[in-house]
């Protein structure tokens, strides 16, 4: 297991509580930030796009309005169990010049042929992406014996799901399956960046990592068949251990 410092802007679900009674209000603030578990960069209603929450009852993702520093989004229809939220960012296309390359390139860390691709293109390089966001964030509400929807994919192409059975291990699914043996950083709540990955059946055990909040990230990178752009996943999820 390595580590690093953040450096990266990671667009997360940050919860204001991930345990609650069932009968306070469930809010998350959605965010660009690259010190965890602090919100920096606004994430505007425009910019995103398929708000949802999974759990037991009809839980529904909404917005409710403006908070200090972001958008405010609200769940509600939730009963006991454990909650799923989920957010993407409308995919933007990015022209990355010679200088940005090596920087981002050293922020996301992507399969080793992926990034011989990017380095393989015709000196000066302009690096053309297609950058999608999924965040995803995991409460509890009044009681977290029920955990199926924290285990069931939600339908991104890239994204971490609970382990069945295991508490305190999750895998990561790329178009629904296991990406083994892949890179993952996992950050805590002092925002310490560890650089882990998937084993052979696409699961990270947290079991020996800090308790707290915590974040799973992990970057998917695909060239183009041809000439065109690479298409960029980056995936989060916000949970508490």
């Amino acid at each position: 297991m390595g580590a690093g410092t953040v450096s990266a802007h990671d667009f997360l679900l940050l919860p204001s509580a991930f345990r609650v009674d069932g009968t306070q209000p469930i809010t998350l603030q959605p965010t660009v930030a690259s010190s965890f578990p602090t919100p920096e960069i606004v994430v505007p209603a425009d910019r995103t796009e398929r708000l949802a929450a999974f759990g037991p009852g009809q839980p529904q993702l909404r917005i409710t309005g403006p908070v200090n520093k972001g958008l405010q989004l609200e769940v509600f229809g939730a009963q006991a169990g454990m909650l799923v939220a989920t957010a993407s960012i409308k995919p933007r296309e990015v022209d990355y010049g010679e200088d940005r390359i090596p920087l981002i390139l050293g922020e996301y860390r992507v399969a080793p042929a992926a990034a011989a691709a990017v380095e393989a293109l015709p000196r000066p390089r302009t690096w053309q992406v297609v950058s999608r966001r999924f965040a995803k964030a995991m409460m509890c509400v009044a009681d977290c014996r029920d955990r199926s929807a924290a285990e069931r994919p939600t339908g991104v192409p890239l994204e971490f799901v609970a382990a069945e059975g295991a508490s305190g291990t999750y895998v990561l699914l790329a178009d629904g399956l296991p990406l083994v043996k892949y890179s993952v950083d996992l950050v805590d709540r002092q925002g310490h960046r560890a650089h882990l990955a998937t084993d052979e059946q696409g699961r990270v055990d947290l079991g020996n990592a800090a308790r707290g909040p915590s974040l799973l990230f992990a970057a998917r990178l695909q060239p183009p068949a041809g000439a065109g752009r690479f298409l960029l996943d980056l995936a989060t999820l916000v949970l508490d251990r």
